[in-house]
């Protein structure tokens, strides 16, 4: 392994080859020697600005590129920790440890978290890290530092961070060195987020190799490191492919069928490898080519395989879940994800324990289901999940319309327990992802929810209604409602209605008032029927949204009532009128904060995280 800092596997290159090309943007192109004059005025500027101790963390608060490589290098030449942070992520906790924060100006305002700390922005002190020299930079001893901290991709929740030493990443490189095979001649290309552990962690590849980093998906390139969604659409173009001769996926689960199309695609020699590496062996841990299976497989659209370990690092399955050892040989880490392997062959993708769900008492394995589904030849993709105590499959069809319940669990028959065949299924046109290409199970919208193994609320042929369904059926209750309620006011309320005092035109406004009322009343009792399927389809906490249902029912069917019986009550009648007041007018209160509550709650979620 080689030794020393991260760093100096880049700063290499820039003694040998200074006038090669390091970086392409889609605004600009840096050679590695102008890159490490940026990186080296940018660290004197650190250092001589926040004195920044060895080993201390510098979050990098901006998602522009090249300016992200250019932090990164300069914190690692003053010594420090580098940390990437997407500047809308205004709360994470890893940026409370930061020592310093460089950002851009325009970011001022969301990355302020009133911690009393320097602030570099690379815009508004352009001028005074301009005038710091470029020259090469002198660093210190950098044994036991860290190099930065990592965040994991966040499907299962807050993205962790993942301190990274200088030795792991440069295991890591050497490691990657083997199998990529890099050289300086190589343009590697690299679609992943600024902020993704596949860029923070993944640079080196390229930069260590003395090969040329593209950030630009609009110039030409001979290496791809990317996720299999973006894979697929790159060889849709055929200049990517002629000149492609490497294709490493990451990111997501590749399933065999997908990566034996994705082969077919390619050039005749070209190579096609998935990577798999979570955030803590610094995305360093196995990789997978068809050529390591012994023979062909049987129903390869159901099995998705993760390879063999890197150089330096090892795999094992312990109670069916996968532990990584990280490329410098530290500690086995548990990665959440389950696996298996038969004698010395590829290790095979089976889930993860987070996406495993309770119904009905027991525990459901998705991933069986998925790979069930994927055997159907409508589906090209699912995702099971559980929501008001019932299963439901989200498909993704290959074209055209996806298949019927009735199909789905039709075919699923047999293939998984019956207990865990969904009750609902909702076609969509595409899966969410998150910043690192994994499937964000979070953002999927709900549908209505259903009492698992009801037979009632069903459609011809036992489909399940869906939200338009319940939505037709409540304007049908509406509108009959609003009648009557209109033509039973004066039985129910005796003179409430009577007019006979009021002069015209006033008269009639206050026949147009018990219109109005009317209606509302039965629009609330139609909402009250077919609104909830409406807003349990918006994905919102479950008390919440039955809370907000009955608020917008009560807000729309109690002005009837209410209305009615204040024109019979005497202004002075005290105790009555404390009974309206607080049988009506407080709760209209309260049902205007609760859908109000309801109507804010994913807005506000999503512009903390």
């Amino acid at each position: 392994m080689s030794g020393g800092t991260l760093h100096q596997l880049f700063e290499d290159r820039v003694r040998t080859e200074p006038d090669r090309t390091a970086v392409i943007t889609d605004r600009t192109r840096l050679s590695y020697a102008q890159l490490d004059a940026r990186a080296n005025r940018l660290a004197r500027h650190l250092t001589e600005t926040v004195r920044l101790p060895p080993g201390n963390l510098v979050a990098i608060r901006t998602l522009r590129t090249p300016d992200v490589l250019v932090a990164v290098l300069a914190v690692l030449k003053a010594g420090g920790a580098y940390t990437v942070v997407g500047p809308d992520q205004k709360t994470h906790p890893v940026v409370a440890d930061a020592r310093a924060v460089i950002t851009h100006q325009r970011h001022l305002a969301r990355v302020d978290d009133g911690k009393d700390r320097p602030v570099i922005t690379l815009d508004g002190d352009a001028a005074a890290i301009e005038g710091r020299s470029g020259a090469p930079f002198t660093e210190p001893a950098a044994v036991g530092w860290r190099a930065g901290v990592l965040l994991t991709a966040g499907t299962t929740g807050v993205r962790r961070p993942v301190g990274i030493s200088h030795e792991r990443l440069r295991a890591a490189y050497d490691a990657w060195a083997e199998v990529y095979r890099l050289d300086a001649g190589d343009r590697v290309l690299v679609t992943a987020a600024p902020d993704t552990t596949e860029f923070t962690a993944g640079w080196i590849r390229a930069l260590g190799s003395g090969s040329t980093l593209v950030l630009s998906r609009r110039e030409s390139f001979t290496v791809a490191d990317t996720d299999p969604v973006t894979a697929a659409r790159l060889l849709d173009n055929k200049r990517s492919v002629s000149g492609l001769r490497l294709l490493a996926v990451a990111g997501e689960r590749l399933l065999l069928d997908e990566q034996v199309r994705l082969e077919q695609r390619l050039a005749p020699g070209a190579r096609l490898i998935n990577v798999y590496g979570p955030t803590e062996v610094a995305g360093c841990g196995t990789w997978f080519e068809t050529g390591q299976l012994p023979g062909p497989v049987e129903d390869p659209e159901q099995h998705a395989y993760l390879g063999l370990p890197f150089p330096g690092c090892h795999a094992q399955i312990r109670k069916g879940q996968i532990w990584l050892t990280p490329p410098d040989g530290g500690d086995a880490v548990p990665t959440g994800d389950l696996g298996r392997r038969e004698g010395d062959g590829p290790l095979e993708f089976r889930g993860r324990t987070a996406d495993r769900v309770k119904v009905g008492g027991r525990t459901v394995d998705t991933y069986r289901v998925e790979a069930a589904l994927a055997g159907h030849p409508r589906i090209r993709d699912s995702v099971v999940s559980e929501d008001g105590g019932q299963l439901i499959a989200y498909v993704l069809p290959h074209s055209g319309s996806a298949p019927s319940t009735a199909a789905v669990r039709s075919h699923l028959t047999g293939a998984v327990p019956a207990a865990d065949i969904p009750r609902q299924v909702v076609p969509i046109t595409t899966l969410p992802r998150n910043s690192a290409g994994k499937v964000d199970r979070k953002a999927l919208i709900r549908p209505p929810v259903r009492a698992a193994g009801s037979t009632s609320g069903s459609k011809g042929g036992g489909e399940p209604l869906d939200a338009e369904d319940w939505a037709v059926i409540g304007l049908f209750v509406a509108v009959p409602v609003a009648i009557l309620s209109f033509f039973f006011t004066n039985p129910i309320w005796p003179g409430s209605t009577d007019l006979s005092l009021v002069p015209g035109p006033w008269a009639g406004f206050f026949r147009g008032l018990y219109v109005f009322e009317s209606l509302a009343f039965g629009a609330g009792v139609g909402f009250l029927i077919g609104g909830r399927p409406m807003m349990a389809s918006r994905g919102k906490p479950r008390g919440l949204t039955t809370a907000a249902h009955l608020a917008i029912v009560w807000l729309l069917a109690s002005w009837w009532p209410q209305d009615n019986l204040y024109r019979l009550a005497a202004k002075q009648d005290w105790p009555r009128q404390a009974v309206l007041v607080y049988t009506f007018n407080v709760p209209l209160m309260i049902a205007a904060g609760v859908v109000a509550a309801w109507a804010v709650w994913g807005a506000t979620k999503a512009k903390a995280k």
